[in-house]
């Protein structure tokens, strides 16, 4: 990493990058992020979560730069939680193709500034405060900017093979999870894509970009980025398209990271 200078623009992903899922964000790690972000880099949060529950993160850490959620297809100003770009599409098409071929399948849709729409019960619950059951029909009534989709009881396996010959007019990515899931939005919308806006906008060189992450969704900004980094838990698929791989996240990885540079 010695022989690669500081980014002027750094993605990092939040759920098993900055923090480990359900643990907060080491003070370590905080840290790490103030300095690069008081030297003069802009720091991004990308994350496939929803904008009502990245908001409580941005809280925590005190942030104030850009937010990409729902994997690229929301863009928030970290300062103030403004939504200042959406991506929506008509998930109609995609949730009936699936209902099809993924007998017993579970949807949730969002609608920003509004409860999560659900078409059932998930395990455990994700967000139960937070969430609408509603019909199919009233689930995809109005464009949204993410879909998830959960296949209880069946393995990532079974849904790849039941959706290999499906045309679905969408970017998606799978998951293992408590069952089968699925995340999808508009065609065209990732991390990634987001990413290149943002920079366009801002002007910084390609040449001065660096994105951390650790799961699939982070695969179309760790190939994006000058320097992609994994993280040291990361399936090997993630760590073969990245370029670097740092310390596992129970580590602190991003803050070994950015001790190179900052």
């Amino acid at each position: 990493m010695t022989t690669w200078g500081p980014p002027q623009l750094l993605a990092l992903d939040i759920d098993g990058t900055i923090k480990d899922y359900g643990q907060p964000i080491s003070t370590r790690v905080r840290d790490a992020i103030a300095k690069a972000e008081a030297a003069g880099t802009c720091v991004v949060l990308a994350t496939g979560r929803s904008v009502a529950s990245t908001l409580p993160i941005l809280e925590d850490l005190r942030f104030t730069g850009p937010v990409l959620t729902s994997n690229g297809a929301v863009r928030l100003d970290g300062a103030t939680g403004e939504v200042l770009e959406a991506h929506r599409f008509d998930a109609g098409p995609l949730v009936t193709e699936m209902a099809r071929l993924l007998p017993g399948v579970v949807f949730s849709v969002e609608q920003i500034g509004e409860r999560r729409l659900i078409s059932g019960e998930f395990p455990g619950g994700i967000e139960p405060d937070n969430e609408h059951l509603v019909s199919l029909e009233e689930l995809v009534a109005r464009p949204t900017t993410r879909v998830n989709a959960w296949w209880q009881e069946h393995t990532l396996a079974e849904m790849t093979a039941a959706l290999d010959e499906s045309d679905l007019d969408c970017q998606k990515w799978e998951f293992d999870g408590v069952g089968a899931w699925l995340m999808a939005v508009a065609a065209g919308v990732s991390k990634g894509s987001a990413l290149e806006r943002l920079r366009a906008e801002l002007g910084v060189p390609a040449e001065l970009t660096c994105a951390v992450g650790d799961g699939t969704n982070d695969l179309e900004m760790l190939r994006w980025a000058a320097c992609g980094v994994a993280m040291g838990q990361a399936a090997d698929r993630i760590k073969d398209a990245a370029d670097h791989v740092t310390a596992e996240v129970a580590e602190d990885g991003v803050a070994v990271l950015l001790d190179h540079w900052f």
